[in-house]
C-alpha cells in the first residue's frame, strides 16, 4: 500500500489515477498464465477513410501473436471496410448503429454478443475526445481502469492517450510490420506512385501538393516512357478543363502541369474508364509522361507492392500509408502531404529522418531544392517502434487485469471510484493501510 500511496501523491489530476495499477507493472515480466483465456475487444469505428481500420488491424495481428491463449475480438460497426481491403478477422463483432451517422459515437450502437470483455481498446480515438459515459451507455460495465486509448500518430487535440502514438517526446513509435508483399504486375517500369488526399479535404494544397512532386520527379528522373500512378480526384481536376476548357482552377493546374514537365513533351492522361486524354502533344520520338488514373484505387498489400516497385520518391498522405511505405521499403524518399491536424507528425518526420522539406506545407510534397535529398530512418525505427514500446504498455495493462482481485487493488480501485479529490483517495488509503497493520 505504501507505493500505491506514494504514486498517488505525483498525481497531478484525479484521471491519473487510474493509470496506477497498470503503472506498477510497466517493465515487469509477463507469462502465458496472466493472458490465458482472457477477452481483449479492439473498439474500431471508423472515420474518413481506411486509415482507422488498418490501425485496428495491425494491433489485432500484434495482439493474436503477443499473447496466444488470449481471446482477441475487432468490435466495429462497419465490417464492410475490412471486406474491403480484403482483411479475413475471425473473431468479428457487429456493432449496431441505433441511427444513421458519418461518424459514430458509442451513443448510436450497441453491442451484439454476450462476451464478457476483461479489457477494453479503442483503436482510434477519432476526431472527438473520450468519455468513459460514452462507451458506458453501450458497455455498463466499461470503466477507466479496464478501458485504454489508442492516438492517431501525433494527434494530441483530443489526449491524453494510454498508447500515444507517433514519434517524438510522449509518442511510443509507429505501427511498423513485416508485410508479404507479392510483386506487382499491373504496371511496367518505371513509374511513380502519387496517393494523396483532394482539396475537399485539404483545401487547395491539394492540387499544389500534386503540382510541386510532378515538378520533382519530372526534373529528377528522364525516362523515355514515364507513368504516374494518380487517385481520381486528380484525373478529375485535369479532365475538366480538356473537356471545357475556360479559365479557373482545371485551368491553373493544366497550365502549371504542362509548364512543370517540360522534360516530357509528351503528356498524356488515362482515366478510370482507360479513355485517353493529350495534356500536351510533342514528337513522337520526344520522352513521354503518362498520368495513370485507372489504377487506383487497390487491395492493400497490392498498393504496397506498387510503392516497392516504384521510383525511389513516393508521395503520399495518412498515417499508415506512410508506416507501410516505411516498412516494405527503407530505400523510398517519402513526401509527406500535411493535413492540418497532421502538422506535428510531418516537423517530427522532418527532425528525425532528418528531411527539413517535410515541415512546410511548401516543400514537404516535393520541391527542387530536395531532388538530393537521401533519408535515414534508423531514428524511428530503433527508438519509434509500436512493437517494442506499445507492448510494455500492453504488458502491464494485463498484468494489472490478472491481479485485479488481489484485496489491495480492489481496495484502491473501490477508493477512486467512490472519491471526488485526491485528497480524499489519499485519506482513505491510509486509513486502510491502518486497518491492515
Amino acid at each position: 500500500m505504501d507505493i500505491i500511496i506514494k504514486k498517488v501523491k505525483t498525481v497531478n489530476y484525479y484521471d491519473d489515477l487510474y493509470n496506477i495499477p497498470r503503472e506498477l507493472y510497466y517493465n515487469k515480466p509477463i507469462k502465458p498464465k496472466h493472458y490465458k483465456g482472457i477477452n481483449i475487444a479492439l473498439l474500431n469505428i471508423p472515420c474518413g477513410g481506411f486509415g482507422d481500420v488498418i490501425t485496428c488491424k495491425t494491433i489485432y495481428d500484434y495482439f493474436n501473436k503477443w499473447y496466444k491463449g488470449s481471446n482477441i475480438y475487432i468490435c466495429t460497426n462497419d465490417i464492410d471496410k475490412f471486406k474491403t481491403i480484403n482483411e479475413d478477422v475471425k473473431n468479428m463483432i457487429k456493432l449496431k448503429e441505433i441511427r444513421d451517422d458519418d461518424c459514430h459515437s458509442f451513443y448510436n450502437l450497441k453491442m451484439t454478443t454476450k462476451v464478457k470483455f476483461d479489457i477494453f481498446i479503442i483503436v482510434p480515438v477519432a476526431k472527438r475526445t473520450f468519455y468513459i459515459k460514452e462507451l458506458q451507455s453501450m458497455i455498463p460495465y466499461a470503466t477507466y481502469f479496464n478501458t485504454f486509448t489508442v492516438s492517431e500518430y501525433n494527434n494530441d487535440l483530443l489526449g491524453p492517450y494510454t498508447f500515444p502514438t507517433g514519434i517524438g517526446k510522449h509518442n511510443i513509435g509507429l505501427l511498423l510490420n513485416k508485410i508479404k508483399i507479392p510483386k506487382q504486375t499491373i504496371i511496367q517500369n518505371p513509374f511513380a506512385v502519387i496517393y494523396i488526399q483532394s482539396p475537399e479535404l485539404t483545401g487547395v494544397h491539394g492540387n499544389y501538393c500534386f503540382l510541386a512532386f510532378i515538378e520533382m520527379i519530372s526534373k529528377k528522373y528522364t525516362y523515355k516512357k514515364f507513368q504516374v500512378i494518380i487517385p481520381e480526384w486528380i484525373v478529375d481536376i485535369i479532365r475538366c478543363y480538356l473537356e471545357e476548357p475556360q479559365s479557373g482552377t482545371c485551368y491553373t493546374i493544366n497550365r502549371r502541369l504542362r509548364d512543370y514537365t517540360s522534360n516530357y513533351p509528351n503528356l498524356y492522361m488515362i482515366d478510370n474508364n482507360k479513355k485517353k486524354y493529350i495534356v500536351k502533344n510533342g514528337c513522337s520520338n520526344d520522352n513521354t509522361m503518362i498520368l495513370r488514373g485507372d489504377i487506383l484505387p487497390k487491395p492493400r498489400k497490392i498498393f504496397i507492392s506498387l510503392i516497392k516497385d516504384s521510383i525511389p520518391d513516393v508521395l503520399l498522405t495518412g498515417d499508415q500509408s506512410v508506416t507501410d511505405a516505411l516498412s516494405c521499403c527503407s530505400n523510398k524518399v517519402i513526401w509527406y502531404q500535411i493535413a492540418p491536424w497532421k502538422k506535428d507528425f510531418a516537423i517530427q518526420m522532418s527532425k528525425h529522418i532528418p528531411n527539413k522539406y517535410l515541415r512546410s506545407y511548401k516543400t514537404s510534397c516535393g520541391t527542387i531544392k530536395g531532388i538530393d535529398n537521401s533519408p535515414n530512418y534508423d531514428k524511428i525505427f530503433n527508438n519509434y517502434d509500436f512493437r517494442i514500446n506499445g507492448k510494455a504498455i500492453m504488458d502491464s495493462i494485463i498484468l494489472a487485469n490478472y491481479y485485479k482481485e488481489y484485496e489491495l487493488f480492489k481496495s484502491y480501485i473501490n477508493v477512486v471510484n467512490h472519491s471526488n479529490s485526491i485528497e480524499s483517495v489519499i485519506k482513505k488509503l491510509l486509513r486502510y493501510k491502518n486497518t491492515i497493520k
